[in-house]
């Protein structure tokens, strides 16, 4: 099997909204042996951005076109919005030589705006909300899966016991909760600490080094904040599982803030306290808080609970291999022997 994979990072700029798509392509390059092929913007039709899909074949090119081996030849899409499938348009005629077609999309939440006459030309799309699978699959007549979001825990996950930062909260978030912790943790007189970042306005230099940073600062923090997303303009009321939830818990954190209620998310997240939810009452929020981070048996447990949860279950190295499964491909070997690895260090206990 030639695996080869389409990627829009090139062009994208190290921004950290794609920062999952770098983390799967991580580790398809380090157990697939895929080729990766990148586009480029093309820079001649910029200017038209809202109209440039409806009057040009693509809104991309790709200079070195590769050379398809003996078959199985496998084309993969990994892309984050509506237009990411309009990459596929610049390999031109060569998109046809391939035996099997796939994509996965990452943040698709209105599927209408899919190109109609792109989404045929695939084999098979798959999503990490399992209700706009539903919807892809009944309003395209195409074959549409639900694959959750994951992470590179073999590389990255940790539960070192020694936790510096009490309370860390990163990208969208509860204001009023916010402002509340601020006040109380972050006082000179506070023996407490709590990090927040919203990376609104994100200096990456590499996608590597927020990752490296994210995981380091996750490593060291006791409690981690996550909440649903159904309000929030762009989620349009659904409420998936998050990356947010299994970097915590590859980091062995314990979540904190309101579980995902989408389908096929119970499942997911299943085991004792995946998320332990604030009380309603504001008033109530500091000490819930300190209850909790004065319960080290606890946050001790859930660590380590977490930890394991995420090695076990959510690390892409079983998304690739449910993905390969669904379309009847052979499973590499290195994936293999990375997945049996994932096993061995969730029963090898605490890092050093």
């Amino acid at each position: 099997m030639n695996l080869f994979v389409l990627s829009e990072l090139q062009f994208v700029k190290n921004h950290v909204g794609w920062l999952a798509s770098y983390d799967l392509e991580q580790v398809i390059a380090n157990t697939c042996n895929a080729t990766f092929i990148y586009p480029e913007s093309n820079d001649k039709i910029r200017f038209l951005k809202r109209y440039r899909h409806r009057i040009f074949n693509s809104w991309f090119k790709t200079k070195d076109l590769p050379t398809l081996g003996e078959g199985p030849n496998i084309l993969l899409v990994v892309g984050i919005n509506y237009y990411s499938l309009q990459m596929m348009a610049s390999l031109g005629s060569l998109v046809k030589k391939f035996d099997l077609r796939l994509a996965y999309l990452f943040d698709i939440y209105e599927p209408r705006y899919l190109d109609r006459k792109l989404v045929p030309e695939f084999d098979y799309l798959f999503f990490p909300v399992a209700e706009i699978a539903d919807q892809v699959r009944e309003v395209f007549s195409v074959n549409a899966g639900f694959l959750p979001h994951a992470v590179n825990a073999l590389d990255y996950g940790s539960n070192h016991p020694h936790r510096c930062i009490d309370v860390i909260s990163y990208g969208r978030g509860n204001p009023d909760l916010h402002i509340s912790l601020q006040k109380h943790f972050n006082q000179t007189e506070s023996e407490r600490i709590y990090f927040h970042s919203t990376f609104s306005r994100p200096q990456v230099n590499s996608y590597k080094e927020h990752k490296t940073l994210l995981a380091k600062l996750l490593g060291k923090s006791k409690i981690s904040l996550c909440f649903e997303a159904s309000k929030e303009e762009r989620f349009k009321g659904y409420s998936p599982l998050l990356t947010r939830w299994l970097e915590g818990f590859a980091a062995g954190c314990t979540i904190v803030g309101r579980k995902p209620f989408g389908k096929n998310v119970a499942d997911l997240i299943n085991w004792e306290n995946s998320t332990i939810e604030i009380p309603d009452n504001p008033v109530e929020w500091i000490p819930f808080f300190e209850a909790l981070l004065d319960d080290n048996e606890m946050l001790l447990a859930n660590s380590q609970r977490n930890y394991r949860e995420c090695l076990l279950r959510h690390d892409w190295r079983y998304r690739i291999r449910d993905m390969f499964q669904t379309v009847d491909l052979p499973i590499p070997a290195h994936l293999e022997d990375e997945i049996v690895q994932l096993k061995r260090k969730a029963e090898g206990g605490l890092t050093s």
